[in-house]
Parts: C-alpha cells; sequence; structure tokens
C-alpha cells in the first residue's frame, strides 16, 4: 500500500509540474512576417511543412496538408520517439538504431499503422477481424506477445467493467515493456459512464435519429438519446469520459507502476496542447 500511495504522489506531482508549464507559455511560436500564434511545423509521420493556428488547433482533425494526420497522431509518433531515443523527438523517416523489440497495435488508424510497419516490427490487431486481440479477454498465445502495445483512443469504446481491459493490456505487454495510451480525459473526481447499467443493448435508428436501447440486468429497459459517435471503420459509440485520476487508478490495478505523461509540447511537430490531460501516456 505505500508502494501505491507513493507511485500516485509522483504521479500527481509531476502533472502538476506539466500543468504549471502550460499555465506559463506566454510567447507562442511564430515566423517572420506571419500572424502571430501561427505554428509552423513538420509533421513527424511525412515530413510535409505546414502551418496551423495554435488557438485553434484541434485534437482529431486532420491538419497536416501531406498525410492527413491530426494532433493526437502526432502527439503519439513524438512520445514513443521520446521514448526510445533518450528524450529526442525524431521525424519518423529519420528513425534508425531502433531496439529490436515487438510493437502491437490495438485497432490503430491506417495511418498510423502503415507508418509504423515501415520502420518497427509492428503488427496491428483489431476486436471484429484477424489478427484478433480481445483485450479484455487475452488468449493464452496473446500473453507476453509483445513489448510495447499502442492502444489509442479505444478504451471509450470497451464495454464495462472497463479495468478488464487494463488488466488484459497489461497480460499482454512483457514485463520490462510499456503501454503507450490515449484516450479522452478530462480533469474531473470521477469517470462519466453513459450508460452504467449496460446489458443487454442495441442502437436503434429511426428517422436519421440513433438510439441506445438497454435492457438491464433486472429486466428493466432503459432507452438514451444524443448518442456520441467517433468516426473510423463502423462507428464506435463512446461509452464513457475519463476522468484523469480514475485513469491512473485503472492502471495501477492493473500492475502498471510508472506513468509518464506527454502533455509538453513539441512545435517542432505541430504538437501542442490547450490542457494536459487528453495526452499520450506511457505506463510501464
Amino acid at each position: 500500500m505505500k508502494n501505491l500511495l507513493s507511485t500516485r504522489s509522483n504521479i500527481t506531482l509531476q502533472l502538476g509540474r506539466i500543468i504549471q508549464q502550460l499555465r506559463h507559455l506566454s510567447a507562442l511560436p511564430k515566423a517572420s512576417g506571419k500572424a502571430p500564434g501561427t505554428l509552423h511545423y513538420a509533421c513527424n509521420i511525412c515530413g510535409r511543412n505546414n502551418a496551423v493556428s495554435l488557438c485553434t488547433l484541434p485534437r482529431d482533425e486532420r491538419t497536416c496538408l501531406g498525410c492527413g494526420s491530426t494532433l493526437r497522431q502526432r502527439a503519439l509518433i513524438s512520445a514513443l520517439s521520446r521514448k526510445l531515443f533518450d528524450g529526442k523527438s525524431i521525424n519518423l523517416d529519420a528513425w534508425t538504431n531502433i531496439p529490436t523489440i515487438r510493437f502491437k497495435g490495438i485497432s490503430d488508424a491506417d495511418l498510423i499503422s502503415n507508418a509504423l510497419s515501415q520502420k518497427l516490427d509492428y503488427q496491428n490487431t483489431f476486436y471484429h477481424q484477424a489478427p484478433f486481440l480481445d483485450i479484455t479477454a487475452p488468449g493464452a498465445t496473446d500473453l507476453s506477445s509483445c513489448d510495447v502495445l499502442i492502444c489509442s483512443d479505444v478504451l471509450e469504446h470497451v464495454s464495462p467493467p472497463v479495468q478488464r481491459a487494463f488488466d488484459g493490456m497489461r497480460k499482454v505487454i512483457r514485463p520490462d515493456g510499456f503501454l503507450l495510451l490515449t484516450v479522452p480525459c478530462n480533469a474531473s473526481n470521477r469517470t462519466t459512464e453513459h450508460f452504467p447499467n449496460l446489458n443487454d443493448y442495441r442502437i436503434h435508428e429511426h428517422d436519421g435519429r440513433r438510439s441506445l436501447i438497454n435492457r438491464k440486468k433486472d429486466g428493466e429497459t432503459e432507452q438514451f438519446d444524443n448518442l456520441i459517435f467517433h468516426g473510423g471503420p463502423g462507428e464506435t459509440l463512446e461509452l464513457r469520459h475519463f476522468a484523469l485520476h480514475d485513469l491512473e487508478q485503472h492502471l495501477l490495478e492493473a500492475g502498471f507502476s510508472t506513468i509518464e505523461v506527454f502533455a509538453q509540447p513539441d512545435f517542432e511537430h505541430g504538437v501542442y496542447w490547450h490542457n494536459a490531460y487528453s495526452v499520450p501516456i506511457i505506463a510501464s
């Protein structure tokens, strides 16, 4: 218990320092003759030079005119580079002397999957198609099958209880490996479960509007409107929005002991966060 409390204290202190750094960023980078707050960067996935307004830089909209990468995707590559190359953020095409370790993705976007496949011993996996990986119940061949597991904006779609997914990911990763993780997250005290009694449910569509019809374990039926779907193959329903406190607790309970929060800007590669929450995390 002492070790657990000490780990949580260290994580809280680290996050506090990062938030303070972001709050005191007063000088936004700009090129001579350009509008203030315009960030000129080279995409760390395709190398394309771009310009974007820092004031409106969104997390999940395509802001690279070359490959169409998003802030989140560039931040993933930046965090992975810093982990692999002693704190250095390097363009993907310049990665050399990469450790001979095994990487797996969990339903990574095609852009990330294709880019990493060219540089790493990497395999993307899926819940609904081959190659299969169910992180809530990994099979015998999945256990300790990779050194690095990438899980980007997946856990908000996992049916409850979500702790099963954290436990499963820890089992898939070898003891000395690590998890690279992103989820939609905020600073509230508790994770928001949109459907806390989710059991036997279906999506009903009528007049272009979708509702969730759920039959609870006690047999009672409930209906939810105003559903949130995320894009991608076969749009995925958002089941929860994580609180940072709960996210840390899920990781600790699964057996991860070190948590690194990558909220610092990487201006050179188009990475700048307006808050320190829905950012890449590396847990080992």
